[in-house]
Order: C-alpha cells, then sequence, then structure tokens
C-alpha cells in the first residue's frame, strides 16, 4: 500500500470535474528500479502459479484507486493484497532473476523484486511487507516459479499480516502498472478462486473524509499556502478516490474547494469534544419563621431582639398517667441504587500491530491476532486506542476493533 508518483487515468480526471475540484491532480508510482549490470538476464517464464498457498489467504484489497483506510496509507493501489497469517510462505509466481531485495521495519515495507522474461517482454512482481528478505534469495538468484522466496509479513504502512503483489510491464523508467489479478488469470492462475474468501470492497469513485482536529483549508497542496478557513473537528470533506499530492488531499468542503493534509483525515467519524460541567446552581435558602431574611451559608447572623418573658399560669398538680407504649418505627426500605453500565470490551477484526505510541512510525510490540480480545479501551488519541494486550499496555487502531 504505497503512493504513487503517475498520471490517474482519464476517469480520475473525469470524477475530478464532476467535483469541480479547480486544481488538477495528478498523483505517482515507484514501479522497479533499474537492472543491476551484473544481474543475470532473466530465464523464460513459460508457467505461472499463485503467490500464496491456495485457500490460505483473504483477498482484502482490489488494485486501483481507493479510500485512505488509515493515516499514512495510499489512495491508489497499485497491487492487490492477499491477507494471510504471518509468516505464511510466499512463492515466486514465475520463473526470473531476483534484483532487489529490502528488509522491512515498522516504517518502511519490506520486498523482493523479481525481473521475468515473456515472448521478449520484461515484467516485473514485487512482494510487498516481508520482514526480511534475504531469508530464501538474494540478489541475483534465478528463481523458478513457485520457489518459496519469503514469508507473509506486516511491514511498513500496514494494517496487519498480508501479502501486497504487484505486476509491471515493460523496462524500468517506462514500465506500466498492471492489475495482477486479471494478468495471473490470463496465465492459468485465479486469484480470487484460490482464496478461501473475498472481502475487499468495491473501489469507489469519492470518499467520504472527517477531520480529527483544527485544520488549516488550503489553496495548495503545500504548507506555504494560504489558508482559506481552519476546518473544526468532525467536518466532512469529500474527495476524489485515488488522487492526492504531497501528503495532501483535494477536497470539497461544502460549495468550497481546497487541500487538506491526510495525517489529520479520517474514515471514521471522531466521537464529539466532551461537553464543559454545568455551573453550579446557588444555594436554595429558607424564608426565617419570623420573617426576617434568613442568613446565607457561611455569615454570621444578627441576634434577635429579646423578647418580654409571658406570665407563667399556676402550677397544678397533674394527673396521674400510664406512659403511653411507644410503637416500634417500621424500618425503610433500602434505595436500590441502578446498577453502572459495564464498560464495552473490544476483539480484532484482522490481524493487527501492536504498538508503544499512538503512531504508524510508534514502535511495534508485536502483532495482535484477529480475534484476540484486547479488553476494554483505556485512552483514546485521534484514531487510536489504548489498550492492554497479554498483561502489555499499548495502541491500535480503531479501524480494526469490533464490540465484543
Amino acid at each position: 500500500m504505497r503512493s504513487i508518483r503517475s498520471t490517474l487515468p482519464s476517469v480520475l480526471a473525469a470524477a475530478a470535474l464532476v467535483l469541480a475540484l479547480a486544481t488538477p491532480v495528478s498523483a505517482a508510482a515507484a514501479g522497479p528500479g533499474p537492472i543491476s549490470t551484473t544481474t543475470a538476464a532473466p530465464p523464460a517464464a513459460t508457467t505461472f502459479t499463485t503467490p500464496l498457498k491456495a485457500k490460505s489467504y483473504t483477498v482484502s484489497s482490489y488494485y486501483g484507486p481507493r479510500c485512505m483506510s488509515i493515516p499514512g496509507a495510499s489512495t491508489f493501489h497499485l497491487g492487490l493484497d492477499m491477507a494471510a497469517p504471518g509468516g505464511s510462505p510466499i512463492y515466486a509466481v514465475a520463473a526470473g532473476v531476483v534484483v532487489a531485495t529490502v528488509d522491512g521495519t515498522s516504517s518502511r515495507a519490506g520486498y523482493i523484486t523479481i525481473r521475468h522474461s515473456l515472448g521478449g517482454v520484461t515484467y516485473t512482481s514485487i512482494y510487498y511487507h516481508i520482514w526480511k528478505s534475504t531469508t530464501r534469495v538474494t540478489v541475483g538468484r534465478i528463481v523458478a516459479a513457485g520457489q518459496r522466496i519469503s514469508e507473509v509479513g506486516t511491514s511498513g504502512v500496514s494494517g496487519g499480516n498480508h501479502l501486497h503483489l504487484e505486476i509491471w510491464q515493460g523496462a524500468p523508467g517506462s514500465a506500466r502498472s498492471l492489475d495482477p489479478a486479471p494478468f495471473l488469470k490470463t496465465h492459468g492462475v485465479d486469484l480470487y478462486r484460490g482464496a478461501k474468501a473475498v472481502l475487499a470492497t468495491k473501489p469507489p469513485t469519492t470518499c467520504t473524509y472527517y477531520v480529527t482536529t483544527l485544520l488549516n483549508f488550503r489553496t495548495a497542496p503545500s504548507l506555504s499556502s494560504a489558508v482559506l478557513r481552519v476546518l473544526p473537528v468532525r467536518t466532512a470533506a469529500v474527495a476524489v478516490a485515488g488522487q492526492s499530492s504531497n501528503g495532501y488531499f483535494p477536497v470539497r468542503v461544502g460549495t468550497q474547494s481546497g487541500w487538506l493534509s491526510s495525517g489529520y483525515l479520517s474514515m471514521k467519524l471522531p466521537p464529539l469534544p466532551p461537553k464543559p460541567p454545568a455551573p453550579a446552581k446557588p444555594p436554595v435558602v429558607a424564608p426565617s419563621p419570623t420573617g426576617a431574611p434568613a442568613a446565607l451559608p457561611g455569615s454570621t447572623p444578627k441576634p434577635a431582639a429579646p423578647k418580654p418573658a409571658a406570665p407563667k399560669p399556676a402550677a397544678s398538680k397533674p394527673a396521674a398517667s400510664k406512659p403511653a407504649a411507644s410503637k416500634p418505627a417500621a424500618p425503610k426500605p433500602a434505595a436500590s441504587k441502578p446498577a453502572a453500565p459495564k464498560p464495552a470490551t473490544y476483539k480484532t477484526t484482522s490481524a493487527l500491530n501492536f504498538r508503544r505510541s499512538p503512531s504508524l512510525t510508534g514502535a511495534k510490540i508485536r502483532v495482535i491476532p484477529r480475534g484476540a480480545s484486547v479488553g476494554t479501551v483505556k485512552a483514546t488519541s485521534g484514531v487510536w486506542r489504548k489498550v492492554v494486550y497479554l498483561g502489555t499496555t499499548g495502541w491500535v487502531h480503531s479501524a480494526y476493533l469490533a464490540k465484543r
């Protein structure tokens, strides 16, 4: 899942006109790099195979324009995402030569690049989000179709363990990106039929995002551009799927067009900010029995003027009487307090990175498996939630949590 550097297809430009976004946008793709002069020529690719074992993966994201699933993710998907357990074997889709190996980190997606030759045309397959790129192969290694080259991981900008597979046609510098599913299907490999499930959603035309903090609405995709106005939290902004520039999205807010930094936008509507406490009401003071103003709490009352003593009546001997038997007071039933609602508990909906801080660059503690219980939310920071898993406190992305 990466940003792209090539001009978007004309259909996206048409969509942009529908929204009347004033500035044309070009998004871009990295593509395969140059071939080292020391790398052998790739062998002919005569057979093709699936990159993951059949029925071991789930198709979680299609190729093409999309909405930003988590902050930092791309808005044009150059490959096909295949979710699978971490450590699952990855296989070369065809015979070729390894031309690049890059180890992954929590902020950089690791990958292996293999160059192929098909009918005299150069093709490239790239396998992303791995952790260690040289556990099975090294640069210059000739590999066969179906040969194990690495293991599934979740390095870089990733919501969980998966393989991001890209296919490029042409020589480096002029290659064009292809949708892996139809390309491999023409060579006898059906990635959709081989999946145990296809949970990907259809690529959208537009995306609605919500502002997660006070945010400058700018005239251009730059910190030095003029600010149209400052948008409050929860403001809705509509963008064309697949368009971005310099970390900004061209959006429409109401009838106004401009640019917003993608790092402060979310597909989920942020919670309402807490209401300030209501001001305390002044105490109610009952009137004095004499009609004089009653003393306020904390004040010193003035002593009342003494009244003349009334004459005492002549004392008479009271008649003897038996004391009245007093009945014991019936006990008052104790008022029952309503039980306080239990806080909601959550579980993961996918294999999920567990980080030490609420950021995609936060150090990764471990990967929480799908369906695991993380208890209650201890704190919130934008789209991140603080939870406890296996006795360790850390942060997870709210997009991959659901109530139990």
